[in-house]
């Protein structure tokens, strides 16, 4: 009868489900644990102290990071990581290669992003348990990861059939790859209202920020010689950069204003910083970026009525005005002036539109005629029109040298925009499958505006996601920047997280029914 009298052991307390799965392991065993990873730290040092006599500080960078990856990704916590990937790719990393010339900052950012990456995938699928987390079921979510999944899947299908060298699939996968895990975090795990006000009022202070910059590269520096020189703290080249920041956080704050969030001095502020940095800074994109975004995030206000619509018109135009003005003074001046403002703005960037501006000396080719290349292709395969010739193979860069499709235009700069790029690369099925993915957020973004499914201060972030989406959009044919710029897509996925975001995790319950009222 002892079977029948044997005790059941007490059951294990919810906090510790598997506890009993575990066992403290030995002195001898923990001894010899502690022996094998000092091993490893020596082994791990010497490979990295030998990568680093060979003088190849790309390859020490890929080295190092890899090193780094695990203990990094097991330590910091994304909700760490991600004001510090802000921090530093907007005030750091330009910084460090404008005014020291530390091209080792560029690539330490990547570094960066794919330890962001590796830690969002850690969070997302092994720390995460699905109990611990109410997401709403959101269709318009769920179509933008469909769209950047499929975007993915064409990535790599191209990078493991293309014919590229290592460092060229090196290259791609850096350029292409990492802030992905921004909008993996963001779909996946919530973040609080808070947080995400944080990150976006650390944008406006950034922009704060740059007009000090901006007039000493205007006036001291390179920026009388080159309208280029103009970058703030964004890195070389980057003036474009610079002012898609700076209309971002001006909307941003015109958002929270229209939703009696913010005062009108703060707004009032954000605008002549705002001005400075695009006044100082030639871009001009500005003709079409400031009038489109002013329009969209004033909309619901220049629609009430006859009155308002003049007045948020006039305003608008008035402002096109002044900055036209000013840039025709400061920088066209009479060689773009030939009697009417139509011929001024063609002389000005009237070659954007032009098939046959190619100069065969220097390699430049205008937007239109990058992708009028790619439709006049003279042996384009089926196969690598829908899927394209990997991704890479338009790239020209001195450490890897020119892609399969580059060599073969030679000297011309055949990916002279971002969707020429697509084109090439990942082919028609990834352009659209890009262009998907931006279409899909942004109407995500305007059905849960409309809709009115968050708070103000929440909607006020979807709303100045969903512009700057369309205002990005536009640089598919303007410049390659979404693609092989570390800023741009960091402004780029962090717009798609907080839509995403907010669709799934920023829905508020709806009301709950009066309670009836008894009859007497």
């Amino acid at each position: 009868m002892r079977f029948l009298n044997k005790q059941v052991a007490a059951p294990l307390p919810p906090a510790m489900p598997y506890a009993g799965a575990y066992r403290r392991p030995s002195p001898r065993s923990g001894q010899a644990l502690r022996v094998l990873m000092v091993l490893i730290l020596v082994l791990l040092t010497a490979f990295a102290s030998a990568v680093v006599a060979l003088g190849s500080y790309q390859l020490t960078v890929i080295v190092l990071a890899i090193l780094l990856v695990g203990p990094v990704i097991a330590v910091v916590h994304v909700r760490e990581l991600l004001p510090l990937l802000l921090v530093y790719v907007l005030l750091i990393q330009g910084v460090a290669e404008e005014f020291f010339k530390l091209r080792f900052a560029v690539w330490a950012g990547s570094g960066l992003a794919f330890f962001f990456l590796g830690r969002a995938l850690l969070e997302a699928g092994i720390l995460r348990r699905r109990e611990d987390v109410a997401a709403a079921r959101s269709g318009a979510a769920l179509s933008v990861a469909v769209a950047a999944g499929l975007y993915l899947a064409c990535f790599f299908f191209g990078l493991a059939l293309g014919s590229g060298n290592l460092m060229q699939n090196v290259s791609a996968l850096r350029f292409g790859l990492p802030m992905f895990g921004l909008l993996i975090a963001m779909y996946f795990l919530p973040f609080s209202e808070r947080y995400l006000q944080l990150l976006w009022t650390l944008i406006v202070v950034v922009v704060l920020l740059q007009p000090p910059v901006v007039v000493y590269q205007h006036f001291f520096g390179k920026g009388l010689l080159d309208w280029d020189a103009v970058v703030g703290t964004f890195g070389h080249g980057m003036s474009p950069v610079l002012v898609l920041f700076t209309l971002a956080a001006m909307l941003y704050a015109l958002a929270r204003w229209m939703r009696g969030l913010s005062s009108l001095w703060l707004v009032l502020l954000l605008l002549v910083a705002g001005m400075a940095n695009i006044l100082l800074g030639e871009v001009k994109a500005i003709a079409f970026w400031l009038p489109v975004g002013l329009m969209l995030i004033l909309r619901q206000r220049i629609l009430r009525n006859v009155g308002a619509f003049i007045m948020y018109s006039s305003f608008v135009a008035l402002v096109m005005s002044a900055t036209f003005v000013a840039y025709k003074t400061m920088y066209w001046g009479k060689a773009a002036h030939s009697g009417t403002v139509m011929g001024t703005v063609d002389k000005a960037g009237g070659y954007f539109f032009d098939p046959y501006e190619i100069k065969y000396g220097t390699g430049e080719v205008s937007r239109i005629a990058s992708l009028y290349i790619w439709y006049r292709d003279p042996i384009p395969p089926a196969v690598n029109r829908l899927i394209g010739y990997g991704p890479g193979a338009s790239q020209i860069s001195d450490s890897t040298g020119f892609g399969v499709v580059a060599a073969r235009y030679r000297p011309l700069q055949i990916n002279a925009t971002a969707l020429s790029t697509l084109l090439w690369d990942v082919g028609i099925l990834g352009a659209l499958s890009y262009i998907a993915l931006i279409g899909c957020a942004i109407l995500a973004g305007w059905r849960f505006v409309v809709r009115g499914q968050g708070t103000p201060q929440l909607m006020a972030m979807v709303d100045t996601s969903m512009v700057t989406l369309v205002l990005l959009a536009s640089t598919l044919i303007y410049n390659r920047n979404l693609l092989d710029s570390t800023t741009v897509q960091l402004l780029f996925f962090f717009c798609l997280g907080t839509i995403v975001q907010a669709c799934r995790f920023g829905q508020r319950p709806p009301a709950a029914p009066a309670p009836a009222q008894e009859r007497p």
